[in-house]
């Protein structure tokens, strides 16, 4: 609901809307924004709780982040979780007891989560709530849930102490240039050191070694000082690791190009022929509409952003095939686009054996470049595109401003003033339009969108996604036509 909240113009957060955006009952939503307020009351003291009106509230004072993890924190789930991680002697009998739950109301409680965990191959005791199965698996889960639970506003980890992560950073040398990438790194490490001193280390990596050998992806970050007990080769695991997510998943997009991922390491040359194969399926589908296919610049820009993609999920996902709906929030626009549909498809028919982790990730590989690809891909359809009318009053900068951002979107097609078959959208500053002798000349289902010639900024944004949603609407409804004419 906050989300929703902060998406909308200020002039337009009301209940009746939000409900609308939720797809909920006007009673829930006015009983969810109560125990919003309520929350906000301990999270937001800024903010006045007694000021029920919603118009009233300064949402601006409270962020997301914020809100998420002080509702996770006091998640008996992820309580459960942070317990059974850090805990030297971690007991499923202690902690029921300590937080005053039956085993069974924790175990029902945590069905989701024990589906989140089968993602990454993991599993939870039922007798300690320690996580069981492949260590640089737990590393990777750990990571997932603290950095977004997290997410940089507090240190997550009392068992650890910050500034010993900063010494180990430190002598090692390494210069941020990007802040963001010295918080994930120093998670990365915390997590290391929580598992390491409950000794639980990275007997191998086989994996990894396929695709580089004996070679490192960097300097060591973690020596026998920091660790004199932890076998030799555990520690070089370690370190692997390390080196892995600091050079793929904590590559800044800006940098990634300039310092790929084998500047320090050859890589088996069976993931570039994968990566030149995937190009060449491209090609094959677009044509003509993968411009980038000419630009040798911007197409090696490319197949470093995919190789590297893949080289990480080759080592890290080969035990259990990892599926979006527990790793991500419900996102409909990928499950119609077509070009989603096309990369899916060529990862999901990978070779089972040699590509492994590949294909077991071949649903987040394409929910990755499915985002990436298409400011290369022109993936619109013809048929596709949504016709936009635009009628403001003319000799007021509104229309033209209103245009200017219309025509950033590349499913718009906007189409003259006397033109009325096949609209999908009509954008109008006057409320009577259109007129009841015009109705019949346009489609049953024309969107009209109002617009006040004074609208400001945000105004503009939310016009932007109101478009997007005709959009998703529209392939929505076309997948949805092509199964009926199949069922028939």
């Amino acid at each position: 609901m906050l989300t929703v909240i902060k998406s909308l113009p200020p002039r337009e957060v009301n209940l009746s809307n939000i409900s609308n955006r939720l797809q909920f009952t006007y009673q829930k939503t006015y009983n969810i924004f109560q125990a919003l307020l309520e929350d906000l009351a301990d999270v937001a003291p800024d903010i006045d709780a007694s000021d029920t009106k919603i118009e009233s509230i300064d949402f601006s004072k409270i962020a997301i982040d914020t809100y998420r993890l002080y509702l996770v924190k006091n998640s008996i789930v992820f309580q459960a979780f942070n317990y059974g991680l850090t805990s030297s002697n971690p007991s499923f009998e202690s902690f029921s007891s300590d937080h005053f739950t039956s085993k069974s109301t924790l175990n029902r409680r945590m069905s989701k989560f024990r589906a989140f965990l089968k993602n990454f191959g993991l599993k939870i005791s039922n007798s300690t709530l320690e996580i069981k199965g492949n260590e640089k698996n737990i590393r990777w889960m750990a990571y997932y849930v603290y950095w977004y639970t997290y997410h940089g506003q507090e240190w997550p980890f009392t068992l650890i102490q910050e500034n010993s992560i900063d010494q180990i950073i430190g002598r090692a040398g390494i210069k941020f240039d990007n802040p963001i990438v010295h918080i994930q790194l120093k998670y990365f490490l915390a997590i290391s050191r929580i598992r390491l001193i409950k000794r639980n280390y990275i007997e191998e990596l086989p994996y990894y070694n396929d695709v580089f050998g004996d070679q490192m992806l960097g300097q060591d970050i973690l020596t026998h000082e920091d660790y004199p007990i932890v076998p030799i080769l555990a520690l070089d695991n370690e370190n692997k690791l390390v080196n892995l997510f600091r050079k793929t998943a904590f590559q800044p997009s800006d940098t990634a190009f300039e310092q790929p991922i084998n500047a320090n390491a050859r890589i088996n040359p069976k993931f570039y022929a994968l990566v030149y194969h995937f190009i060449d399926f491209l090609k094959e589908h677009y044509h003509d509409d993968m411009s980038v296919y000419h630009n040798q610049k911007t197409l090696k820009h490319i197949m470093t952003y995919v190789t590297r993609d893949i080289v990480f999920y080759y080592i890290m996902a080969p035990y259990s095939i990892m599926h979006l709906d527990t790793m991500y929030t419900s996102d409909e626009e990928r499950v119609y686009t077509d070009l989603y549909k096309d990369i899916y498809k060529f990862f999901s028919n990978v070779d089972q054996n040699e590509f492994t982790g590949i294909y077991n990730a071949s649903e987040l590989i394409s929910r990755n470049l499915y985002q990436v690809l298409p400011s290369y891909i022109s993936t619109i359809r013809e048929e596709d595109v949504i016709k936009v009318k635009v009628l403001i009053d003319p000799g007021n900068q509104a229309a033209e401003v209103v245009l200017r951002n219309i025509r950033t979107l590349k499913f718009v097609e906007i189409v003259p003033s006397n033109v009325y078959e096949n609209v999908d959208v009509l954008i109008t500053s006057l409320d009577v339009l259109p007129l009841d002798i015009e109705k019949k000349k346009y489609p049953e289902n024309l969107k009209v969108i109002t617009w006040d010639i004074s609208s400001t900024r945000p105004d503009y944004i939310w016009l932007l996604i109101q478009l997007n949603a005709v959009y998703v609407k529209k392939l929505k409804n076309k997948i949805d036509n092509k199964k009926k004419k199949k069922a028939l």
